[in-house]
């Protein structure tokens, strides 16, 4: 009688164990899958790497891995270009019930997570034409070789279309990347101060960290020779591309 007790208790243990694992490798292909939706390379399909390091099954079933870690050259985070990614999360907690029942990775906590990137004119041109705040400004991009983002677009002011020119500086503020306005000339004519403000609030924050895989912070921004490098301390010499 006792062996057989034993025996159950063992095949029950098995039985659970097989289910955790197969739960957590549910969880692991949800989150892959979620990845390689909203974050993919335009040039090469196959060309976004992916790595994955679960937690044990109980852990991973609840939501939890050990490391994931991204890279993509170009990139695409929804409407994000990069022309160059690599992202790092250690000790992920996802919400399961948001990935598995709406395909939402939405991260509760993370030990420490870290986005780099490189962004040039073409990268930044393309994501202020596809935010909504700006994507009817028609705003052409120039990086200039003193480190100063120019913006080119329309400004409507009472129902006119007027053409404008900002001379910008990039900075992060309270982990998002933001545009400074430097001068702004509107019709060719330098614009006031509530005009200045005003065009900020439209264009910022450009990126903030719930646009970011496991909300990663932007804590440096840097631009040199025609590109911006965010979380990345530019080479010293980097001939253009």
């Amino acid at each position: 009688m006792l062996r057989r007790f034993v025996a159950l208790l063992g095949a029950l243990a098995a039985l659970s164990l097989t289910f955790a694992f197969g739960s957590s490798q549910r969880v692991v292909q949800a989150l892959e899958q979620v990845l390689r939706r909203d974050i993919t390379n335009p040039k090469d399909a196959n060309g976004l790497h992916l790595r994955i390091v679960p937690a044990s099954p109980e852990e991973t079933e609840k939501g939890k891995f050990q490391l994931v870690e991204i890279a993509s050259k170009p990139a695409r985070i929804r409407n994000i270009f990069l022309r160059e990614l690599r992202a790092r999360a250690v000790e992920p907690v996802i919400d399961v019930s948001a990935l598995l029942e709406r395909g939402k990775l939405r991260t509760i906590s993370v030990k420490d997570s870290i986005l780099e990137g490189v962004m040039d004119a073409e990268n930044f041109e393309r994501m202020l034409a596809e935010l909504k705040a700006t994507k009817n400004m028609r705003i052409k991009v120039q990086i200039t070789e003193d480190g100063k983002v120019v913006l080119r677009g329309i400004l409507t002011l009472l129902r006119i279309n007027n053409p404008f020119e900002a001379v910008c500086h990039a900075e992060a503020v309270d982990g998002c990347l933001y545009l400074r306005i430097e001068e702004l000339r509107v019709n060719n004519v330098a614009a006031p101060a509530f005009l200045v403000s005003r065009l900020e609030k439209h264009i910022n924050p450009v990126v903030e960290p719930k646009d970011l895989p496991f909300n990663s912070k932007i804590k440096s921004v840097h631009v040199r020779e025609g590109l911006i490098y965010v979380n990345m301390t530019p080479p010293k010499s980097d001939s253009k591309r």
